[in-house]
């Protein structure tokens, strides 16, 4: 047999991991290492499983001549919970028994992997050819299981980098990616270990460069690691007091795949104020600095640092450990599936999990978009607003500190920037649903108020707007503000796409199919290339310099939860039309929307 779900495992009789081990629904062998070579021979085996104390003799001898010799995949039992899972080419997973749901999840996690690659393989030796989104997570002999993923091979890291640097910049502090190590990653030579590291302020920075060495790096660049250790360990968020006085926050990023978590490492960010003066002076002395060079740098971090950073800084680090994980588990997730169907695995040997994914993915696709527009709309609204709030205050410092009318203004409009940035700091609802609640709404009544905005802003563009609002189109159920936006998200579109000037179309009538109405915008622009057809919607996907790609992506998502959809026509040269399709509401629906309006007024 070319494939065989069995799993061995080498053992004396007497270890307590063997019970739950038992409860695995795949055919099991307990050998002896003396029994071992025949049983791979005889069994052909998926999995072998055998305990750490055995594995790492001699250098790890017995999982490196197996990985050389067999196709079987190589999993250690380690017991321990408090060592960090290290990584290394000879092991694909390290599994703890004590957390027998997730035991028995990766053990299946890795017999699935070996059938895809087994299988994958005699394609391969027929000439097949590498290609898929699954190229990345290639290894040496075939698809990598999910613990051998690590933050290079998972994510990107461009944006994680990005993820970085925001963090370290929005908090003025220190923010860092730690891979998941064994010792402190600064030192390591190898690429996927080397950590994301940005230090936001001269303070941190001084703290970071201190002569003290722990293990070979800096008390800073150990606490870090440390936190991070604890954060992968624990999958949580962990806090740790930095040495320059902040609070460290740790938040573990982790790859998700089939019901078990496999820890990439953890976002760790300073949060807090800068110490005064008391507190440097221990400090320097603990970390042998000068100390007027530390009330220098303080003085200068104090400055810069926004108030309620305690309490913003935590959730910000939070939801962006949450984007990378969802990021890179939809990575995985839609590689896998890719690599499934390159191996045409036949039936009976696709797990039953497997056989639901396209749904599964579709929702994780949703989650890691919803990252996306998180991330970008915190991008955008937050540099220039950091330009515009300098430059108010240098006005408002020049003025006078009271009875001042201006000066009063001023004050007035730092205030609201710094609420802005609290929405900002906040954002991770945008990776949650929000509420919806919908009520029977005549659209002619939104394109009436939409084009109110928009027309002198087509004038100027030497646009035509041509309105369409058949009379006897139904009430839709929906949010009027969102539909809204989404509809002045799409003029805009067709206003950026006719810069030359032209004509806009908004048509509204009853759909030809019953109970659904339409809500046509059409443009004589440019038109869109059939190949970025599949990635409209994308966050982040734009054909534009300067666009971003979120007003379509944030569109999609607001017409999702109306029940609608969004189809689009376009000719490259000729045009596009957005065609928005809505159900419509219910006579009882519009009876009780007609009832409440009455009551409130």
């Amino acid at each position: 047999m070319f494939f065989n779900e069995h799993i061995i495992a080498i053992s004396d009789g007497t270890e307590t991991w063997r019970q739950p081990l038992t409860r695995s629904k795949f055919p099991l062998s307990f050998v002896d290492e003396a029994g071992l070579g025949a049983a791979l021979r005889e069994k052909n085996p998926g999995v072998v499983i055998l305990h750490k104390n055995r594995a790492q003799l001699d250098n790890w001898s017995i999982c490196r001549e197996m990985k050389a010799e067999a196709r079987a995949l190589v999993a250690v039992i380690q017991e321990s919970s408090l060592e960090p899972p290290v990584r290394m080419a000879w092991v694909d997973d390290l599994l703890n028994p004590s957390q027998e749901e997730e035991f028995i999840a990766r053990i299946e996690n890795l017999v699935r992997v070996a059938g895809a690659n087994a299988y994958f393989k005699r394609r391969k030796e027929n000439g097949e050819s590498k290609s898929g989104a699954w190229k990345q997570f290639l290894g040496t002999k075939g698809f990598i299981p999910p613990f051998q993923v690590t933050g290079i091979t998972g994510l990107d890291p461009q944006v994680t980098g990005n993820f970085v640097r925001l963090l370290a910049s929005l908090l003025n502090t220190t923010a860092t990616f730690v891979p998941v190590s064994a010792f402190p990653p600064w030192l390591a030579k190898e690429r996927w270990l080397m950590p994301l590291d940005c230090l936001g302020t001269p303070y941190c920075k001084t703290v970071s460069e201190s002569p003290v060495r722990i293990s070979g790096v800096s008390p800073c660049r150990y606490t870090r690691w440390l936190a991070s250790v604890r954060a992968a360990i624990e999958r949580r968020t962990v806090m740790l007091p930095c040495p320059g006085g902040l609070t460290l926050y740790a938040c573990p990023v982790c790859l998700e795949f089939h019901g078990a978590v496999y820890p990439l490492g953890a976002l760790v960010v300073g949060v807090g104020r800068i110490p005064l003066s008391g507190e440097l002076v221990k400090i320097g002395q603990r970390l042998k600095l000068s100390v007027p060079l530390l009330r220098e740098r303080a003085g200068i971090a104090r400055a810069l640092m926004q108030r309620k950073e305690k309490v913003t800084g935590r959730q910000l680090v939070e939801s962006a450990a949450d984007y990378l994980t969802r990021e890179v588990s939809y990575r995985y997730n839609i590689a896998y599936q890719e690599f499934v169907s390159a191996a045409a695995l036949p039936h009976d040997q696709v797990f039953e999990g497997d056989k639901n994914m396209p749904a599964a993915l579709e929702r994780a696709e949703k989650l890691a978009a919803m990252g996306k527009l998180a991330a970008g709309l915190l991008h955008e609204i937050r540099n220039p607003l950091t330009s515009v709030r300098g430059f108010i205050q240098l006005l408002a410092e020049k003025r006078g500190t009271s009875g001042d009318r201006e000066r009063e203004y001023l004050d007035v409009v730092l205030s609201e920037i710094d609420r802005v940035n609290e929405i900002i700091r906040n954002f991770l609802y945008l990776a949650r649903s929000g509420e919806f609640r919908p009520v029977p709404v005549q659209l002619d009544r939104v394109v009436k108020d939409i084009l109110l905005v928009v027309e002198n802003q087509a004038e100027l563009k030497g646009i035509e707007i041509v309105s369409e609002c058949a009379a006897d189109t139904p009430s839709v159920m929906a949010d009027a503000e969102q539909i809204k936006q989404v509809l002045h998200n799409l003029i805009l579109n067709g206003f950026q796409a006719m810069s030359g000037g032209g004509k806009l179309t908004i048509r509204l009538s009853a759909d030809t199919t019953p109970g659904w109405v339409k809500l046509e915008v059409t443009d004589t622009g440019r038109g869109i290339a059939p190949e970025h057809f599949s990635r409209l919607g994308e966050a982040f996907f734009t054909t534009k310099e300067e666009g971003t790609g979120l007003g379509l992506a944030i569109s999609y998502r607001i017409i999702e939860e109306h029940q609608g959809r969004i189809e689009v026509l376009s000719e490259e040269g000729k045009g596009t039309t957005f065609l928005i399709k809505l159900p419509a509401a219910s006579e009882d629906s519009v009876v009780e929307g007609l009832a409440a309006e009455a009551v409130n007024k």
